[in-house]
């Protein structure tokens, strides 16, 4: 065993010395030779990237509105402000030449060796710019890039033409940027390559700059070997094909020198050959086993003490078995950043959520308080004494008034429909009077217009049904406005019929027509998305904010219908749409209830109730004090909760209106003060009407815990207004808490 393991030394002493001596000395020449090579490959890579980056900086300035009007107009502090000494050693540039459409230079200078002055431009350079020149020449659109020499250097020049940035205008001439090759690349690529670096210009003849004294041939790389130098050369050629320079490579040759020394320690080293056998069973038993199990336990370690799922092993080596465990580890960290990350983005959709409901109601409140008070007192300057030319200011502003707040109200809708905050009601009403109501003041519109108008309501559709009258009348209103708004002659209708009966549920089929302008196939699904309408110029046109047809959709199928629409450009349009409604269960018994429900004492000067009015904001607590006492009401405004509570101590009152947000206490905590009052005292409650303009659902909530009997949202209309108090000075077995 020793002899054989003595002879196998021997061996392998004899195999090292020869490979030492022929083989490797021969395999290091050859990737010396492919190494020089593959930098010569490099520097041409390097050249390009350096001449996309001139090219860049040329078009760059090339495309400059100043340029164009200096290449114009020529003024003369454009120069002394952009083209600086400075701005040109920023750009690495060794020359800036500008001719106009003419031909002529109007900017021809160096960088001077410092850095800090100008030199003269290269005169070859300036010939080849001036007229006909090879750099571009009159009205030409090239652009060059390239190597140019000249009488002191070769150069890489960028030559474009100066145009306007909308390029809209002819050219004004050529602008051309040039780096020295012996001062600004060479050096540069010298540094890429870490090797020595050296250019040697052939002879050109500079007078006649067409023709190049060394002729053309097969574009081949020279190596030259030497003891201690591999030298490699790549010829360069001009923007015209011609070889004008040629770059030297040299490469020291160190580990040469380095095995000729080696060679004496070859055999010394053979006789340790035994114990890095040793040393090399020991590597590997660490490599494949005690290494890997470090990195298991301290990535464990890692993610055990911090937390941190997105640490993962990296196992390069080792046995098959601890591959495969890392893998599984890193399978589970993977499922586990990913929980992580699910985690963060619900949060994350959670706080977004919230952030956009205060947004809303911040949004609500803002628009709807100073709303009130424009649409309040817009009602009240219409019943006083005006002429036709005041009545009709105060009638446009009315109607502008009501267009902004539909804007607003449709995008509150549509914002709580998004959220999936919308809720339905579900209330008795008839289906026959929410589409005769709906239709009348759009079949008066169409009236004026010159338009036909159809409201046909078939004999089967039942009198009395369960679901959101508000929702219903909100989606005949959109289609009927759009109806009278796209149609300038013809017709709009409106049908109503019963479509199916099946147990408790009964589902109406409803139909808008119009003549109108129609809608393109194209388009037809577009119209139905949020912001969008049939085509770019109907916003111009006809307005709106193309939430309208958004709303409808989801409308009608959160109430478990479905939507159609069908269309011709120029014919007209035709919206079907179905709505699912439970039954009522005993009709005749709901209308009774109704009638009664309808009758009741009207508002007169005996009657008249005493209302306490609380609101901060001057113009609405203005706007509410009239509309109250012109329904016939006795009046006691102020200004806060705790004036309320004040105003109360002293004196009844059949209802009070009290704003959410005030000052030094709002609405809310002054009804709960109000009602634990009333509580401690065995009064009767008072009857509290909430007004806000926070219409969200959260925020009506509020109110009703805070004890308020009922909740109106600005802008308060006097319709809705004496609705309300018609609740006061009825009966208080009749009292409702509806929601507005």
């Amino acid at each position: 065993m020793l002899l054989a393991l003595a002879i196998g030394f021997l061996l392998l002493s004899a195999a090292q010395y020869y490979a030492a001596g022929e083989f490797v000395e021969r395999q290091l020449t050859e990737i010396e030779a492919k190494d020089a090579f593959f930098r010569l490959t490099s520097l041409h890579h390097a050249l390009d990237v350096m001449q996309e980056d001139l090219t860049s900086t040329t078009s760059d300035w090339a495309q400059w509105d100043d340029v164009y009007a200096f290449t114009n107009h020529r003024a003369d502090d454009f120069s002394d402000v952009n083209l600086t000494p400075a701005a040109m050693a920023r750009l690495r540039l060794s020359f800036v030449v500008i001719t106009d459409n003419q031909g002529r230079a109007i900017f021809a200078r160096g960088l001077a060796a410092d850095g800090g002055s100008y030199v003269e431009a290269p005169d070859g350079i300036v010939r080849l710019a001036e007229g006909e020149g090879r750099l571009g020449g009159i009205n030409s659109d090239s652009k060059l890039t390239g190597l140019v020499a000249s009488e002191s250097d070769v150069y890489l020049v960028s030559s474009q033409p100066v145009v306007n940035s909308l390029g809209d205008l002819p050219p004004a001439g050529r602008m051309i940027m040039g780096r020295s090759l012996g001062e600004i690349i060479a050096p540069a690529l010298a540094r890429m390559t870490g090797q020595s670096l050296s250019v040697e210009t052939a002879r050109v003849n500079f007078a006649n700059p067409r023709h190049s004294d060394v002729e053309r041939v097969e574009a081949r790389d020279i190596l030259n070997v030497r003891d201690d130098v591999l030298e490699a050369i790549t010829p360069l050629d001009d923007l015209w094909g011609h070889e004008i320079a040629q770059l030297h490579l040299a490469m020291e040759r160190p580990i040469q020198t380095m095995l000729t020394g080696a060679r004496q320690y070859l055999l010394i080293a053979t006789l340790v050959i035994g114990f890095l056998f040793c040393l090399a069973g020991l590597a590997v038993i660490r490599s494949r086993v005690i290494v890997p199990l470090e990195q298991l336990a301290a990535t464990v370690t890692q993610i055990g003490e911090q937390g941190h799922p997105a640490a993962r092993v990296e196992l390069t080596r080792g046995a098959h078995e601890f591959r495969t465990l890392s893998a599984s580890i890193n399978a589970m960290l993977h499922q586990l950043e990913q929980q992580q990350a699910m985690q963060r983005d619900r949060d994350a959709a959670v706080e977004g959520n919230r952030l956009k409901s205060e947004f809303l109601a911040t949004m609500s409140h803002e628009i709807r308080t100073p709303m009130n008070g424009v649409l309040g007192m817009c009602e009240l300057l219409q019943r006083t004494d005006l002429d036709a030319r005041q009545r009709h200011l105060a009638d446009t502003i009315l109607r502008s008034a009501r267009s902004l707040l539909d804007i607003l109200n449709d995008i509150l809708d549509f914002s709580k429909i998004e959220a999936g905050r919308l809720e339905l009601d579900a209330t008795a009403f008839s289906p026959a009077e929410i589409v005769q109501t709906t239709a009348a003041p759009f079949v008066a519109a169409a009236q004026a217009k010159g338009l036909e108008s159809v409201v046909r309501i078939e004999s089967g559709v039942p009198s009395q049904l369960i679901g959101d009258p508000v929702r219903l009348r909100q989606v005949l209103n959109n289609l009927l406005s759009n109806a009278v708004k796209f149609t300038a002659n013809g017709s709009i209708g409106i049908s109503c019929a019963l479509a199916k009966v099946e147990g408790d549920k009964a589902e109406l089929r409803f139909a808008v027509s119009d003549t109108g302008i129609g809608v393109a196939a194209s388009s037809r699904e577009r119209v139905f998305e949020p912001f969008a309408q049939a085509e770019s110029s109907t916003t111009r046109r006809f307005g709106g904010t193309g939430l309208g047809l958004a709303i409808v959709r989801r409308l009608v199928t959160l109430m478990g219908g479905q939507i159609e629409l069908r269309s011709e450009p120029g014919v007209g349009t035709t919206f079907t749409f179905t709505i699912v409604f439970d039954r009522a269960p005993d009709q005749a018994a709901q209308r009774s209830a109704l009638s009664e429900g309808a009758t009741g004492p009207r508002i007169s000067l005996a009657l008249a109730p005493a209302v306490l009015l609380a609101e901060d904001n001057a113009v609405n607590r203005e706007v509410l004090t009239e509309m109250l006492q012109h329904i016939g009401c006795h009046v006691t405004a102020v200004e806060n909760g705790a004036q309320v509570l004040s105003a109360v101590a002293t004196r009844s009152f059949d209802a009070i209106l009290m704003d959410c947000q005030m000052p030094v206490m709002d609405g809310h905590t002054a009804a709960k003060e109000l009602r634990a009052l009333e509580r401690a005292t065995h009064q009767e409650p008072t009857f509290i009407i909430a007004i806000t303009a926070d219409a969200t659902a959260e925020n009506r909530r509020r109110c009703f815990d805070a004890g308020m009997d009922t909740v109106i949202t600005k802008p308060v209309t006097q319709a809705r207004l004496r609705e309300l108090i018609l609740q006061v000075v009825r009966p208080s077995a009749t009292r409702a808490a509806p929601m507005s």
